[in-house]
């Protein structure tokens, strides 16, 4: 082979049949093959993990007389319980703590990948928790309450935990809202 300045450097005879780029190539999808069984899961994820975290997801049609909400994960994971509680606070903006509503309807699934309920009250407030517990045994418990408003088509969101960030005032035509849940501090809940 001429390198350009004249001089000829002797190649070994495999390099004609495996130039660098090919054997390159394979090496990766060699990689590749003996990688991938390791970074896609079939187990459950571990508790805590970012596929866990739960949500709540509020909805309401234009023209609706309730509001949905669902709670799911991020992920397609099963929770080990769910628990909601619904409280028509009367007034907005509402300043009861939370410990001091009233919560009249209440709810409670087991073993489910997400929870759907409604409330025609408004404004009302919900109290939710979710638990997840992966197979070692490890727990982790995500909750959020919050009260809702809706008023001149603009759904109003008030967080009524510590730690929970504000959210703006939706109009009710670009809903739904996701609303990402707490982890609870361990032992709590």
């Amino acid at each position: 082979m001429a390198t350009g300045r004249g001089l000829t450097v002797a190649r070994p005879a495999w390099t004609e049949l495996f130039p660098w780029p090919f054997v390159g190539v394979v090496a990766l999808l060699v990689a590749l093959i003996f990688l991938t069984p390791n970074l896609i899961t079939t187990n459950e994820p571990a508790a805590g993990s970012l596929i866990t975290q739960a949500e709540l997801v509020v909805d309401r049609g234009p023209g609706a007389n309730a509001t949905d909400f669902y709670l799911e994960g991020l992920g397609n994971v099963r929770y080990a319980e769910i628990r909601w509680a619904i409280a028509a606070p009367g007034a907005w903006p509402v300043t009861t703590p939370v410990g001091n509503l009233t919560w009249n309807v209440s709810g409670n699934v087991t073993a489910r990948l997400v929870a759907v309920f409604s409330s025609p009250a408004n404004p009302v407030a919900v109290n939710v928790s979710m638990v997840y517990v992966d197979a070692a045994g490890v727990r982790v418990t995500y909750v959020g309450a919050f009260a809702f408003d809706v008023a001149g088509g603009m759904l109003n969101t008030l967080p009524l935990l510590g730690g929970l960030g504000g959210v703006p005032p939706t109009s009710v035509a670009d809903l739904p809202i996701v609303l990402v849940l707490e982890t609870a501090p361990p032992g709590a809940g």
